[in-house]
């Protein structure tokens, strides 16, 4: 059943106010199913429910409305949520106050509600999914006070003061008193979120539209403005030339430099020609070459 806003007010809605809360799997006991993650302050926000089978075992599984409520958002916003069901209720606490609040159904496989569509608490909303592959198939559930989170928890404190704990709101709400008065609840209390939306870049490319004159009937071709040659001779970039270019240096530096150009190196000595061993044998036996006992003494002073 689709609602019409309250008289006078575009975001507005008449609803139910809601007879109790039951878990979003294995109505209304949530039988079948366990809680593989828990609610903590300034941590996981939310609970994650999934089937005593494991894995993907209840992919597909029905997830159900907790409360008579208004929807408030369906929609596939991605950036780590998939498909995403936020539903608005209105009830009497033991104090016969009325209060609102926030659940959530995120990671669904598919949605079969659609915006301000009101559901009844039982109603399948939806299936378990992955999150488009993502994660490992479950539900994850929160419960809110605030209701202007929407998709954007960043911006809030992540405490008690924002939050449910999902299981412990549902026990101690599981009867409300009941009223066949509709109850007047704000709608559109979120900021735009961007996920799930493609925007995409205009190109910067020039206009090639043919206009015609009005009075003449010519066409006027818009001709785009060429690209001013560069010439050869034009100076580069400064990073380009400052590569190519030597560095500038101080004119002490300079002067040092040039310094120690002008002084004149010292003249090594020349290499000894390396003779090999063959050659040295030849030119020792050889019969130029005098014999051992001709040759001088050792020493200072020569033999007398």
């Amino acid at each position: 059943m689709f609602l019409k806003p309250a008289s006078g007010a575009t975001d507005y809605a008449e609803i139910p106010l809601a007879t109790g809360f039951d878990f979003p799997v294995g109505k209304p006991d949530s039988s079948g199913y366990y809680k593989a993650r828990g609610f903590w302050p300034n941590g996981h926000l939310g609970e994650d429910w999934n089937g005593r089978g494991g894995g993907n075992t209840d992919l597909g599984d029905p997830v159900s409305c907790i409360g008579d409520g208004i929807v408030v958002q369906s929609r596939d916003v991605r950036m780590g949520w998939g498909n995403v069901i936020i539903i608005r209720h209105a009830f009497r606490d033991k104090g016969n106050k009325v209060k609102y609040v926030d659940s959530l159904y995120g990671h669904l496989n598919e949605r079969t509600v659609v915006l301000n569509q009101r559901v009844a608490k039982g109603q399948k909303i939806g299936t378990i999914g992955t999150n488009h592959g993502m994660y490992i198939a479950h539900l994850h559930f929160e419960i809110r006070r605030n209701l202007s989170i929407g998709m954007h928890r960043s911006k809030f404190a992540k405490t008690y003061s924002n939050y449910y704990s999902p299981t412990s709101f549902i026990r101690e709400n599981r009867q409300c008193p009941a009223s066949k008065k509709l109850h007047v609840v704000a709608i559109n209390t979120f900021a735009p979120y961007p996920g799930g939306i493609l925007i995409a870049k205009a190109p910067n490319i020039a206009s090639a539209t043919v206009k015609r004159s009005a009075t003449t009937g010519n066409l006027k071709i818009p001709i785009s403005r060429k690209r001013r040659p560069v010439s050869p001779s034009s100076p580069k970039p400064s990073l380009l030339r400052s590569l190519i270019s030597p560095p500038k240096l101080a004119p002490k530096v300079q002067e040092i430099i040039r310094e120690k150009k002008e002084e004149p190196s010292l003249s090594q000595a020349p290499k000894k020609k390396r003779v090999g061993l063959l050659s040295r044998l030849r030119s020792r036996y050889s019969k130029d070459s005098r014999t051992r006992s001709s040759r001088g003494r050792r020493g200072v002073f020569p033999r007398r």
